[in-house]
């Protein structure tokens, strides 16, 4: 199904008869992907509000006059979120769905993506760091984030290499068990650096 431009542009504004128009004409989609995820009725129906609430905050991203692609923006949101709801109820990923974007659902386009999962990476980051005080806070923004080298990170807090090194093991320790922060530190990463502590 594809909706016109103009319902789209109008959910993109926060129109809620858009919004709802969006729901009824891309159910049967969140549905089908929701229940390759979830086994029982009830949390079928939680997981569908929660995708639903996400592509609420995230429907600045959706592009209104690429409405062929709309489909295959919300394909790939459900499955994140999906994926992230198991996560947060320390349950394991099941088998990797049937992909429902080679079942003929156009793809959301290069843009739309990167900012949709840009914007999901940068509330992780807000959410553990938030958590963070002073100098944990400092050092993993200055290293983790931005990837600064331990000089850098212990000039600008007025701290030691050696706390520096201790600020990493712990804060390591703690991100690698939050999967979706890991990915936000795929900057990190790619930069040379790793999470051993």
């Amino acid at each position: 199904m594809t909706l016109p431009a103009a319902t789209l542009e109008r959910f993109r504004d926060g129109d809620p008869e858009a919004f709802e128009a969006f729901v009824r004409g891309f159910a049967p989609l969140v549905r089908s992907i929701v229940a390759k995820y979830f086994r029982g009725a009830f949390e079928r129906e939680e997981a569908a509000q929660e995708v639903w609430m996400q592509c609420f905050r995230q429907r600045e991203y959706l592009d209104p006059s690429r409405a062929e692609e709309a489909r295959g923006w919300l394909a790939v949101l459900a499955r994140r979120r999906c994926v992230d709801l198991l996560r947060s109820a320390g349950r394991e990923r099941p088998a990797e769905p049937l992909d429902e974007l080679a079942q003929g659902a156009p793809a959301a386009g290069p843009d739309q993506l990167a900012a949709a999962e840009a914007e999901e990476l940068s509330r992780a980051v807000a959410a553990f760091e938030a958590k963070l005080e002073g100098d944990w806070r400092g050092f993993f923004r200055l290293h983790f984030v931005e990837g600064l080298p331990y000089e850098e990170v212990a000039e600008r807090l007025s701290i030691s290499r050696l706390r520096c090194k201790y600020l990493k093991k712990v804060l390591a320790a703690r991100a690698r068990t939050e999967p979706t922060l890991l990915s936000a530190l795929g900057r990190y990463l790619r930069a040379g650096g790793d999470l051993a502590p």
